[in-house]
């Protein structure tokens, strides 16, 4: 016959299942839960959709400013180096855009 000690015991001994934290009734889990994770679902989603409006309007103002640069770097240049062609099909472009 074997004699098992506590050492022995616990080491042959099956661990007992722990609850996995945060599970379980009273944790939180129910339809109060549910409604506030939609809500902010819900907030998300309208948070995207304004941040995607906003870069809309920056692709819009980085556009403008670029044909602002092209047209204030074409009239800088000394008039022997002038495209005046150029210029005025910049020009014309930008003020179709106004």
């Amino acid at each position: 016959m074997k004699f098992l000690t506590r050492k022995t015991a616990a080491k042959q001994a099956p661990a007992s299942p722990r609850p996995a934290q945060g599970r379980g009734q009273g944790q939180g889990h129910g339809p109060a839960r549910w409604k506030q994770a939609q809500k902010d679902i819900d907030a998300l989603r309208r948070r995207v959709a304004a941040v995607e409006q906003e870069l809309q309007e920056a692709r819009q103002l980085n556009r403008r400013l670029a044909e602002i640069v092209d047209v204030v770097a074409e009239v800088l240049l000394p008039a022997e180096q002038r495209d005046e062609e150029r210029l005025r099909a910049i020009l014309a472009k930008y003020d179709e855009s106004l």
